[in-house]
């Protein structure tokens, strides 16, 4: 069991649990668990939005506390899906623990070969990355509400928002460049990661990393907003333009979300301060560095072009996206210089980068044609 307090640090970077979700360990369950943000705004709208009698959903059940927050809630039975069995088995144990055993049906298959024996009333899920869709759920939420809620059910959460901003992270930047990334046991390591995904650059990668929102260099932007029927498209290129508020040296962005997840309770996880819980212990921000540090005078222009898409084996890799963030810094309203990370180092050689431009950027040429 681990303790409530973490080991961790401002601008220290963190292994992206949500690139590694498919491994989560019960330790990586215990952290989900003594993170008092998530669980606290987590209770409150399970409880508020479940009604006795009704039949629930939860997809991604984990170690099935929100399963047994609904059936406390007075739901006449839940649905828990999910992928990992032993994880699910947890799950179980509580459940009989808790005198629901009757009440509680486990599902162990992925969520888009279940078939349901009847629809539900609520929608429970939790798959939520620091970037809102770094664990895929979008596709995954809009099949589930499709054919598991009936119509006017609700979904929990309502909505989920993911925010973008330029920081300056020196630090978590330095830490980086030399490969000192925290874990939180043997089984998640940086190298094993980036090899499973060809990576070889670590600054084309994001990191799980705390943020203070002394470090931002302008206004957090929307980035990505889903909502209703979830049905907005997970392959996407926004372009965001950021005035910088002082001189600083640029080394990225901080991407975090805002979810409503019920009528008045909200998740924001986009606080920094440990001592009073404003910030997530589990999610932390997401901290996308870019390798070459920019000086930047106030009144400077950062644009950024930023893009979610799958790689062309994505049904071997079942939760991969590729996520690409690139752009210019303009000066007195001329150009300064570049910078350009991806997940898929592909997209850097002449061949991969001609198929990423007739595949993946197709249409969008006049969004884009300011960057080089």
């Amino acid at each position: 069991m681990l303790t409530n307090k973490l080991p961790y640090s401002v601008e220290q970077p963190w292994l992206p649990f949500s690139e590694a979700l498919l491994n989560w360990d019960e330790a990586f369950h215990q952290l989900m668990l003594n993170d008092k943000l998530r669980m606290n705004a987590y209770e409150k709208a399970i409880k508020e939005t479940v009604k006795p009698g009704d039949v629930v959903v939860d997809l991604g059940t984990g170690t099935g506390i929100l399963s047994l927050w609904a059936l406390e809630a007075g739901a006449s039975c839940v649905y828990g899906i999910d992928l990992n069995p032993d994880i699910l088995a947890l799950a179980e144990k509580m459940m009989s623990q808790h005198k629901f055993a009757d009440r509680f049906i486990a599902i162990n298959k992925l969520s888009y070969d279940v078939i349901l024996p009847e629809r539900a009333d609520v929608l429970i899920s939790e798959i939520i990355g620091n970037m809102a869709d770094n664990e895929d759920f979008q596709p995954i939420l809009n099949d589930a509400i499709r054919r598991f809620l009936k119509p006017g059910g609700k979904c929990l959460p309502r909505d989920t928002c993911a925010y973008i901003v330029p920081i300056t992270a020196k630090k978590a930047h330095s830490a980086i460049q030399m490969r000192e990334v925290k874990t939180l046991n043997p089984n998640y390591q940086l190298d094993k990661l980036m090899l499973e995904k060809s990576i070889r650059n670590p600054f084309n990668l994001y990191y799980d990393t705390l943020i203070e929102k002394s470090a931002q260099l302008g206004v957090p932007q929307r980035l990505q907003y889903y909502h209703d029927d979830w049905s907005q498209q997970p392959v996407y290129c926004k372009v965001r333009s950021f005035v910088v508020e002082r001189d600083a040296v640029f080394t990225g962005f901080q991407c975090y979300f805002i979810a409503e997840l019920s009528d008045t309770i909200s998740l924001d996880i986009s606080g920094d301060d440990q001592n009073l819980h404003s910030c997530s212990d589990s999610w932390k921000h997401a901290y996308l560095p870019i390798e070459q540090c920019i000086s930047v005078r106030k009144g400077d222009l950062i644009t950024l072009s930023f893009s979610r898409y799958y790689p062309d084996d994505i049904n071997a890799l079942k939760f991969r996206q590729i996520y690409r963030w690139r752009g210019h810094v303009e000066r007195d309203g001329r150009h300064y210089t570049t910078f350009d990370q991806c997940m898929d180092e592909r997209a850097f050689s002449d061949l991969g980068f001609n198929r990423y431009n007739v595949k993946k950027e197709k249409g969008r040429q006049a969004e884009e044609k300011f960057l080089f």
